[in-house]
Formats: structure tokens, C-alpha cells, sequence
């Protein structure tokens, strides 16, 4: 079974507010799972919304990692 975050989970991992997190799914951006009225959020539909972002982030066991660019300078 795939690892599904709440929309409060998903904010924090991403460090953006809930309603954002709404948002984007509202635009499509994100794309939920429904249980019932639950809106939840695949682990690797945040790992996508990182990479779209163009960082050098991922999730590794629930958390949101951020690797230093290549050279350490941004």
C-alpha cells in the first residue's frame, strides 16, 4: 500500500499553508485520493510537485530533505 498524507501533512512536509496544499489540488496541480470526504495525498505526488519545482528535494521516510546544490552555491 502506498504511503498517503493528509492535506495538513502534506503543508508541513512542503512548508506551505493547507490551504495552498488545496489549491493546487483545486488547479490540478496535485492530484488527491478521495476516501469518503478524506482528502489525501500520495507520498510520490509530493515528491513530483518538488521535482516540478526544480529542487534538489525529495521525501525520504515521511520527511522533506533538501540536498545542497553541486558546488554549494545556489
Amino acid at each position: 500500500m502506498r504511503a498517503l498524507k493528509s492535506v495538513d501533512e502534506a503543508a508541513e512536509l512542503l512548508r506551505i499553508s493547507k490551504w495552498t496544499v488545496r489549491s493546487y489540488i483545486k488547479a490540478g496541480k496535485l492530484k488527491p485520493v478521495r476516501l469518503g470526504r478524506r482528502v489525501l495525498i500520495e507520498e510520490a505526488e509530493l515528491e513530483r510537485i518538488v521535482a516540478s519545482g526544480k529542487t534538489n528535494a525529495r521525501l525520504e521516510e515521511g520527511q522533506l530533505v533538501v540536498a545542497e546544490p553541486e558546488g554549494g552555491q545556489p
